[in-house]
């Protein structure tokens, strides 16, 4: 059985494992995300130079706007530096081995759409919380995706609402839906749905030396104070508008939560709760079928697991 390496470049860290053909994730690890190229690309050798003889090839998740045949990062999401590197090529002639390079939300959607809370649907959504918000649609089974280029469903529009000459009696309502863009967009370009700053935010509140999740949910569950408790609400409102700005666009049929803090079930309970406030809060609003959100199957692994899918589909093509 084949073995390969996957890796998920992140804002904060650079996690790494062996996987093979049965999706089977082992020999885990991760390391600080440099600040700077050359630490960044001593990180990678490091990395890939143990493991180089047990592989048959390289599977990157990276943030960014990527080409996915060449592995080139036009740009460079929440790591500046890899704006206009060809990544994959580079890592290909370095350790002459087959490379993929995928964005890592669509990553995450992939896994997701293909073994995980995202099959068999018609139209369904993931938001990855981490350092920073990464979202990715996804359709039996696979992508639709403006970033990735070569396995985008051929049909996006069918999921789209469509807004066709309105009426007058119509124009409210699409005034409250740029609305809900807008704040949704302000999320996205403030990164307010970050699940590293609200940790950190509510650190700081706890008077924690260093950030710790688990630190804060347990002290939300237990009794937050009013400052710890309004944080937390306004954090999951926050991610409510995201979704009802995706619901807006796309017809969705279920949104999934992704990355490590979206194994805190209490988390889905408050978002699933702003939700549903925010939508019994504005009559156009109510129009909008309730959606299942829910936690990911893979958490913080859906982008190996998601790399590796991607890895797959290349080989055949």
């Amino acid at each position: 059985m084949k073995t390969y390496l996957v890796i998920d470049i992140g804002g904060s860290f650079i996690k790494s494992a062996l996987i093979n053909e049965d999706r089977q994730l082992f020999q885990k690890s991760k390391c600080s995300t440099p600040n700077n190229m050359t630490d960044f690309l001593a990180a990678l050798q490091k990395i890939i130079v143990g493991q180089s003889r047990l592989i048959s090839g390289l599977a990157l998740a990276c943030p960014g706007e990527i080409n996915g045949k060449t592995g080139f990062v036009f740009r460079d999401g929440l790591i500046s530096y890899l704006r206009n590197f060809p990544l994959g090529s580079y890592l290909s002639k370095q350790f002459s081995l087959p490379t993929t390079v995928i964005n890592d939300a669509d990553a995450a959607g992939l896994a997701e759409a293909r073994y995980g809370v995202l099959r068999n649907l018609n139209c369904g959504a993931i938001l990855v919380l981490g350092t920073g918000v990464g979202v990715s649609i996804v359709s039996e089974n696979n992508l639709i995706s403006l970033i990735t280029n070569n396995i985008r469903t051929e049909k996006p529009k069918d999921h789209l609402l469509n807004f066709r000459n309105p009426d007058s009696q119509a124009w409210p309502r699409i005034r409250q839906l740029f609305d809900i863009h807008r704040r949704g967009l302000e999320n996205l370009l403030t990164n307010t749905g970050s699940a590293v700053q609200f940790v950190k935010r509510a650190s700081e509140i706890l008077n924690l030396v260093d950030a710790n999740g688990q630190a804060v949910f347990q002290a939300l569950e237990t009794g937050p104070s009013a400052a710890l408790k309004e944080l937390f609400e306004n954090y999951s409102q926050d991610i409510a508008y995201l979704i009802l700005n995706l619901q807006s666009i796309f017809q969705l049929e279920k949104l999934a939560i992704g990355g490590g803090i979206s194994s805190q079930p209490f988390l889905l309970t408050e978002i699933n709760c702003q939700y549903e406030q925010l939508i019994l809060s504005e009559k156009f609003i109510q129009s909008f079928p309730h959606i299942p959100i829910v936690a990911s199957r893979f958490h913080n692994e859906a982008n190996l697991i998601g790399a590796y899918c991607y890895f797959q589909i290349q080989s055949l093509l």
